[in-house]
């Protein structure tokens, strides 16, 4: 019956570690979309690009299809590339579209997007932010509930309090 008693906390340590793995995954992802971004707006390129194809993944049928806009454009040093955009519920683009492409120039490997806005382009980064927060924020309240647990249980002069006799744990044998 103790070890029943002793699953949950096991089972919540194990999800809140797990939370809090995934929260600092997405805030490194966070730091690095973040700098990848910035550096693509200060010294990529830009140019113009068609949508030459919508490609459409519909391959889980539990939820909504999610569409692809491919991309062809022309480097500066003439290189035709070709890209696939970030997806969406419902086509942003039609084919035939032209739209403005930002690309690291001719570093390989290759990387482009289509270039909506500076502001637009900047907020990217919020996406994985957003998540690292949701997930971080038991973990920043559970932390910070156990350091004033911790300082409450010190004495004036800054030392835990001496056990008395009365105050110990019986153990079960």
């Amino acid at each position: 019956m103790a070890a029943a008693a002793k699953a949950p906390p096991r089972r919540a340590s194990r999800v809140s570690a797990l939370a809090s793995i995934t929260a600092a995954i997405l805030f490194a992802a966070t730091v690095v979309t973040g700098g990848y971004i910035a550096r693509l707006e200060l010294t990529g390129r830009r140019t113009e690009g068609q949508v030459i194809a919508i490609r459409v993944d519909d391959k889980d049928l539990d939820r909504e299809p999610t569409y692809y806009p491919v991309i062809e454009f022309v480097t500066a040093s003439a290189m035709l590339l070709r890209f696939e955009d970030f997806g969406g519920p419902s086509p942003r683009y039609r084919v035939g579209d032209r739209v403005t492409v930002l690309y690291r120039g001719d570093e390989l490997p290759q990387f482009a997007m289509v270039d909506r806005d500076r502001s637009s382009n900047l907020l990217l980064p919020l996406l994985p932010f957003g998540g690292a927060v949701l997930l971080g924020l038991p973990l920043v309240r559970r932390v910070r509930s156990r350091l004033s647990s911790r300082t409450a249980g010190r004495s004036a002069s800054g030392l835990r309090p001496a056990l008395h006799g009365s105050d110990r744990r019986m153990m079960n044998v």
